[in-house]
């Protein structure tokens, strides 16, 4: 077994995002002594592939983000990760309701990394050959330029995308009928209950449908039934956006769909196409205001808060029992309640006639995030978990 860490590029996440946490992890590995090595797929995989297996002996464990090597094979039929065999950890960024395919196979050493423990929780129970899951969110990414205060030019800045709702009804009316049900009561159960996940809300109507099905059965429903999760995503984000629009602050909302949207209309509301994640970073740090939207993760918050804290930014984000827990509310962050959207004008309208308030926050803020969420604290423990996967002390 060697030392060198090996970061894989199996594929593009939204803005190559992946290719920036790639950088930040090897940043972080390379401060704690470890030499690192990334491994971009995007051209000649097979070539690279194979010349990673002739250096097998040089790595100590590889990494990749919502990985495609677990599908990968040998001419012989050996899957590639057992090949490798070294531990190799799959970071999943969203729900592995998505992942069924890459999380299905068992491979000596391999381990799944969650982002929300509510995700966490379900990969141990639905897929208990995965030899450990650990719950590690991403790291909080500092801009390249700091900006103070008065340096920030935007008052309030929203990154995401957006698909409009009938898009997504189109596509699910190529559902069967019974399906169709099935998601259209999912989105209705969950659409009550912010709180409720899409695991739970399964369990629920089936057992409404007094239908008994195998755990096998139960995780390829919820891949089928992806589009309540993806409906869900996009109209929570619709609904805080508008009503954060109806503030009458100047706001910047940076994604791709947008322009789609009704009812964002008015000369403060800018909206611009989606940007690089290394500009999106940057453009965190310009802003005095976040407004946050991660519907579908009720055990864990999405990078951005974290990235707000570091770069003094103030984060609106939901309120949930997890939340709850992480921050303080009006002293790291503003906590909203996202089945009342509507609360978000007043709020955005009061903190922006308070500037020495936001800064007070944003210093609080900073000061957690500097102390816990930085990508140096993600790979210590990472580093830990090697330690226990491998039996060396490698700290």
């Amino acid at each position: 077994m060697g030392d060198t860490i090996l970061l894989f590029e199996s594929r593009d996440l939204c803005y190559e995002s992946n290719r920036y946490f790639m950088e930040c992890m090897a940043d972080a590995f390379e401060q704690a002594g470890y030499p690192v090595e990334i491994c971009d797929l995007s051209a000649c995989m097979e070539e690279k592939l194979e010349a990673i297996l002739k250096r097998r002996e040089q790595f100590l464990a590889g990494f990749d983000f919502n990985s495609l090597l677990p599908r990968l094979e040998l001419e012989d039929g050996t899957p590639y990760l057992t090949a490798l065999g070294v531990p190799f950890y799959n970071y999943l960024v969203d729900h592995p309701l998505y992942h069924h395919i890459g999380i299905k196979n068992s491979f000596p050493g391999y381990s799944v990394i969650c982002i929300d423990t509510c995700h966490q929780s379900y990969v141990r129970k639905y897929y208990p050959h995965i030899g450990q899951v650990l719950y590690l969110p991403l790291g909080a990414m500092k801009a390249d330029m700091e900006r103070s205060f008065c340096q920030k030019r935007l008052e309030l800045l929203f990154l995401g995308t957006y698909e409009p709702g009938e898009n997504l009804y189109l596509e699910l009316s190529d559902y069967p009928d019974g399906q169709r049900r099935e998601i259209a009561a999912l989105i209705d159960m969950m659409g009550a209950d912010h709180e409720l996940t899409q695991e739970e809300a399964l369990m629920r109507y089936l057992k409404d449908q007094k239908q008994e099905i195998s755990p096998e059965q139960f995780i390829r429903k919820m891949n089928a039934d992806y589009l309540a999760d993806k409906y869900l995503r996009n109209k929570r984000r619709k609904d805080a956006v508008s009503a954060a629009a109806k503030a009458g602050v100047s706001f910047t909302i940076i994604g791709q769909g947008w322009e789609l949207a009704k009812g964002l209309e008015g000369p403060h509301v800018q909206i611009r196409q989606g940007i690089g994640f290394a500009a999106s970073v940057q453009m965190i740090a310009n802003a005095k205001m976040l407004l946050n939207v991660t519907p579908g993760f009720c055990g864990g918050m999405h990078d951005r808060v974290y990235s707000a804290m570091i770069n003094r930014t103030l984060c609106l984000t939901e309120k949930s029992g997890f939340s709850q827990k992480i921050l303080l509310d009006k002293e790291e962050a503003v906590l909203y309640d996202s089945a009342k959207p509507h609360t978000l004008a007043e709020a955005v309208s009061s903190l922006q006639k308070q500037p020495e308030r936001i800064e007070a926050i944003t210093q609080r803020a900073y000061q957690k995030a500097a102390e816990r969420h930085t990508w140096a604290n993600r790979v210590s423990q990472i580093i830990k978990s090697l330690s226990c996967r491998t039996g060396y002390n490698l700290l």
